[in-house]
């Protein structure tokens, strides 16, 4: 009897252990379950206008609750979206395209040609940054789904400008309300912004592409990166983006992502003599001065561009993370291989350049010229980049030129930018980035060509560029305005800007994420990694 009872009571042991086990294996399976539907991104910064195109949401990386009417597909070909098809009239001045007819708004009302016309015409009004719609004369619903866009001077670079403005709802736009509470057609939809914190979305159920393989996505925004490093070392996100000093970061279930970028790191050197002369109201900053006595002589310009030893600079500074950057466009199909710089680190080179156009080391160890000393200011907003500033001035030094390295944020630098030296971050898929920052059309207009770059020649190779019947003959033009032979705006030419590097992006991945074929990543903080975020899943 006591062992019939002793077995009795092993058994309803083992059994409640088992329910136990089983109850822990479903408890744990919810959990997977939960995550692998779910993801935690960290990408640091969040648009501080909201996530409204006409704003400038969108224009880089991807606008994530809207759609364009074209996009650009992994190998940066350009593919139909909101567009079913679209043609060029033979005079090259109106777009015409067919609209899908089966998209509705996240909020479930029906997206028409009418949408289009609203968003494009406002864009143009409010002149939309990097919309590019210089050129448009109007947009106007011509049916329910479809839209002709007429422009007043042909631009062949318009497609450009259908891929990097997205569409917002004529019925539900408000300016003042709109971007914090955007309605789209794109893949996801706001649940909540806190401000600062985070963002969550969700899949748009209305969307007509290929659906998200996740049920709910949140963005933890960092102050900086002290708090994203700290965040990346607790295991809360499943990829975030990290410093490149981060570059060997070592943490338990996770590996770096190292991704490719045109996001590059150049200097503006004002073009133009100091001759009293101030900015309009078009810039910025009116009635700021324009030129520098010194920046605007060509050996000093060529000098540091050939002296400056960018592989250095990237392997000390950014731990290899890096590429050497020769252009705005480093790689895309419009860049002049030409003009790739080869033969930077070259002090001696560049001494020879600077004594051939007149500078002579005085008595303090500056060069000079003509009475005036070698010595400007370069402005930097991101503490970052302010490494590289430093060594760019420590091989200037080298040289005897002196560079005082500035640091402030925006409001404090902008009425600097047309007559000191800027350091800037850009780079994007849109040809247009080198029009902006080189056409003499385009000087002190927001923060492009702040350095009063005008090259005739330049000019009509634009020019020609834009007006041409195809991309590829935009491309050739383009790479003649780098340089044709003669002149141009690369270091082979006029050498208005010194380019040092293409930063990398810098991810920290969950092991069991794969998250698949990445794009080349364009500059900025636009969340260009979520722009492939269907193609990811759990491994």
């Amino acid at each position: 009897m006591k062992k019939l009872f002793t077995i009795l009571i092993l058994s309803l042991i083992l059994t409640a252990c088992g329910n136990k086990a089983q109850d822990n294996k479903k408890e744990e399976d919810k959990n997977t379950a939960q995550v692998k539907d779910e993801l935690v991104l960290g990408f640091g910064s969040e648009p501080e206008k909201g996530f409204d195109p006409i704003t400038g949401w969108g224009h880089y990386g991807t606008s994530i609750f809207q759609s364009a009417l074209l996009k650009r597909d992994l190998d940066l070909n350009i593919v139909n979206d909101l567009a079913k098809e679209y043609s060029l009239s033979e005079d090259k001045l109106t777009y015409n395209v067919t609209l899908r007819d089966d998209v509705k708004w996240s909020d479930g009302e029906k997206f028409t040609a009418k949408d289009v016309e609203f968003t494009y015409n406002l864009a143009k009004e409010k002149n939309a940054p990097g919309s590019n719609l210089s050129r448009l004369a109007s947009a106007k619903a011509t049916g329910d789904y479809t839209i002709e866009l007429k422009l007043d001077k042909p631009d062949i670079s318009f497609v450009s400008s259908m891929c990097s403005l997205p569409i917002v709802p004529e019925h539900a736009y408000d300016e003042k309300t709109y971007g914090s509470n955007p309605i789209g057609t794109g893949p996801y939809k706001m649940v909540e912004w806190k401000v600062g914190q985070q963002l969550i979305i969700e899949p748009n159920e209305n969307y007509y592409g290929e659906k998200s393989p996740f049920k709910k996505i949140t963005f933890l925004f960092f102050k900086d990166t002290d708090a994203s490093l700290a965040t990346a070392k607790e295991k809360v996100c499943d990829v975030i983006r990290v410093p490149y000093t981060a570059h060997d970061i070592n943490v338990e279930g996770y590996h770096i992502e190292s991704l490719d970028t045109v996001d590059n790191r150049g200097i503006s050197m004002p073009m133009e003599k100091n001759t009293g002369k101030v900015t309009g109201d078009e810039t910025l900053a009116p009635g700021s001065p324009i030129g520098n006595n010194v920046t605007s002589d060509i050996a000093i310009r060529k000098a540091l561009n050939i002296a400056i030893d960018r592989k250095k600079i990237i392997d000390e500074v950014l731990d290899g993370q890096g590429s050497v950057a020769s252009s705005i466009a480093d790689g895309m199909p419009w860049f002049n291989e030409e003009t790739r710089i080869t033969n930077d680190g070259d002090i001696e080179g560049a001494k020879k350049i600077l004594a051939e156009g007149g500078w002579k080391l005085n008595d303090k160890g500056i060069l000079e010229k003509d009475g005036v000393e070698a010595k400007f200011n370069l402005y930097l907003a991101y503490k970052d980049r302010e490494d590289i500033a430093l060594q760019f001035a420590k091989t200037a030094k080298e040289l005897g030129i002196e560079v005082n390295v500035e640091y402030g944020d925006w409001d404090a630098i902008t009425p600097h930018m047309y007559s000191d030296a800027i350091f800037f971050g850009w780079g994007g898929y849109d040809p247009l980035e080198m029009y902006y920052n080189y056409s003499g059309t385009m000087v002190g207009r927001e923060y492009y060509n702040a350095n009063y770059y005008d090259n005739k020649t330049v000019n009509e190779h634009f020019e020609k560029g834009l007006s041409a019947t195809s991309a590829e003959g935009l491309n050739e033009e383009f790479k003649k305005a780098q340089f044709d032979g003669q002149t141009g705006l690369s270091s082979l030419g006029d050498c208005p800007w010194i380019w040092i590097l293409n930063e990398n992006h810098l991810y920290l991945v969950r092991d069991d994420l794969d998250i698949g074929k990445q794009k080349i990543q364009p500059h900025g903080g636009g969340w260009p990694i979520v722009d492939t975020i269907s193609n990811w899943k759990w491994k």
